[in-house]
C-alpha cells in the first residue's frame, strides 16, 4: 500500500518529461499534431508569399504612378508646343 502511495507521489511530483508525453500519445493525436504541424508550416509560407506578392504589388503602383506622371508631363508639353506652333502660324 505504501509503495503505491510513493508511486502516486512521485508522478505528482515529477512532471512529465517529453519523452513521457510522447509515449502517452495515441497514434491519432499524433497523427492529428503532425497534421497541424504540416498545416502551420503550410500557413507560414502563405504568408511569406502573400507579403512578397503584396511587396511586388507596391513596387509595380510606384512604378504606375511615375509613368502616369511622365505621360502627364509628356500630354502638357505636347499641348504647349502645339500652342506654340498656332502662335508662330498666324
Amino acid at each position: 500500500m505504501s509503495a503505491a502511495i510513493q508511486l502516486i507521489n512521485q508522478q505528482m511530483i515529477q512532471p512529465e518529461t517529453e519523452e513521457t508525453q510522447l509515449s502517452n500519445v495515441t497514434p491519432f493525436e499524433a497523427i492529428s499534431e503532425q497534421r497541424l504541424n504540416r498545416a502551420l508550416a503550410y500557413v507560414s509560407q502563405l504568408q511569406a508569399e502573400v507579403r512578397t506578392l503584396r511587396e511586388e504589388l507596391a513596387r509595380a503602383e510606384r512604378l504606375l504612378e511615375h509613368k502616369e506622371a511622365l505621360l502627364r508631363n509628356a500630354v502638357l508639353r505636347e499641348q504647349e508646343l502645339r500652342a506654340e506652333l498656332v502662335r508662330d502660324l498666324f
